[in-house]
């Protein structure tokens, strides 16, 4: 009887072990289809929405992003489409960022942009102080209304304009023509 029951058990671990190794059959291989009924719970996001102005914009990726009270905006990191209008804070920092269409700020009590690019224009005005670092801008870059100014090391599509701003800085590459006397 053990031997019976040995040969048994032996036989049965034989079965399923080949049946484990045995191909699938065609339905059995294929994956499951997922229903078309089945929601997902994506998080809301506070991006700037396609219809918004560029000023809304703005405001969306200044809520969305880090910031020392209700008046700095620090955007890092972020890949922005559509026109952009930075008004109304003390402070804007734009870094390792990309940005397609223009950017303009102004109002501002200081502007850093550093690491970023810029598709289309670069506009600040009645802005305190502004450094431009590292940054590529498609077309232009003007400054005007601005206490001082440091630009290093960016490469610029278009023109290069200081109207009436002190300007220091080093190593800039301008396709265009530049109107700022670099110190």
């Amino acid at each position: 009887m053990r031997r019976t029951t040995g040969i048994l058990f032996a036989t049965t671990l034989l079965a399923l072990g080949l049946s484990a190794c045995a191909p699938q059959s065609e339905d059995a291989a294929k994956p499951p289809v997922p229903s078309t009924t089945q929601t997902t719970d994506a998080p809301e996001t506070d991006a700037p929405q396609a219809d918004a102005t560029p000023a809304e914009r703005a405001d969306a990726l200044c809520t969305a992003g880090s910031a020392d009270g209700d008046r700095a905006c620090v955007v890092t990191g972020q890949k922005v489409t559509g026109d952009l209008s930075f008004e109304g804070y003390d402070i804007v920092k734009l870094i390792d960022s990309t940005f397609d269409g223009t950017v303009a700020a102004g109002g501002l009590r200081d502007l850093v942009v550093t690491g970023s690019q810029v598709g289309g224009d670069l506009s600040i005005t009645r802005t305190q102080g502004v450094v431009v670092k590292l940054t590529t801008v498609g077309g232009t870059l003007d400054i005007s209304d601005a206490q001082h100014a440091t630009l290093v090391k960016n490469t610029v599509g278009g023109d290069l304009n200081c109207d009436g701003v002190r300007a220091n800085g080093t190593g800039n590459e301008v396709t265009g023509t530049t109107s700022c006397a670099l110190r």
